[in-house]
């Protein structure tokens, strides 16, 4: 399934008239509570980043599948963590959907 939705995420990151499916962005979401196995949460995590700075994000549906909060958690977390460069995507993320930046 993880597999799956990654694929449809990035597809739909890349073809404005697909819109990611609640459900696929809702599982790539929950691996962002888990530690890395495999690589799963960084490819969850760098498939969420293309989608929501694309043409095909939606900000109400990242609000109603808790994608903006999750992003601006993630944002803070890699932020403390000194992971630069993914802070900064998070951000530029949660302004594409429209949202205040976290740092």
């Amino acid at each position: 399934k993880l597999v799956a939705a990654i694929a449809l995420v990035y597809l739909a990151s890349t073809c404005p008239d697909l819109a990611a499916d609640d459900t696929c962005l809702s599982l790539l979401l929950s691996r962002l509570d888990q530690p890395e196995e495999n690589g799963w949460r960084r490819d969850s995590i760098n498939a969420l980043l293309a989608l929501a700075t694309s043409s095909s994000a939606c900000a109400e549906q990242w609000h109603r599948v808790g994608g903006v909060a999750a992003l601006q958690a993630l944002a803070r977390e890699t932020a403390e963590e000194g992971v630069e460069r993914q802070a900064e995507r998070c951000d530029e993320a949660l302004g594409s959907l429209g949202e205040r930046r976290v740092r």
